[in-house]
């Protein structure tokens, strides 16, 4: 572990623990929902519970309504559907450079590169 992560307030690891471990949680939580939703009761309670759930964890009224109808097709308890979508969006999910590190310098067009090439031939 590097110095600064030493020396990091709680919060701010929480929040790192959040960032990397909160979707594939969601998703977690969601299909613990929809296993206890299982059979008849699913069909019944399924789109209201699974649909509060999902609000409470995305603070979205389209999150809570996928949710909401994923806890209510028969035959999803077994796939863990929510834990890999929430998996393949922090997988798809770029991270912000910190503030403290310099930018990266970026490389010249090919263009430039060109005309570079050009100069030193002739």
């Amino acid at each position: 572990m590097s110095e600064p992560e030493k020396h990091q307030s709680p919060s701010r690891k929480l929040s790192r623990y959040n960032y990397a471990f909160g979707p594939v949680g969601a998703g977690l939580i969601i299909d613990a929902v929809d296993f206890v939703t299982f059979g008849p009761v699913g069909l019944a309670l399924g789109f209201p519970i699974g649909a509060a759930a999902g609000y409470w964890l995305a603070r979205s009224l389209i999150c809570a309504v996928i949710a909401g109808v994923y806890c209510t097709i028969p035959g999803t308890e077994l796939l863990p559907l929510g834990t890999l979508v929430g998996a393949l969006v922090r997988l798809e999910d770029v991270p912000q450079a910190p503030s403290s590190v310099s930018s990266v310098v970026e490389a010249p067009a090919a263009e430039e590169v060109r005309e570079d090439d050009r100069l030193m031939l002739s």
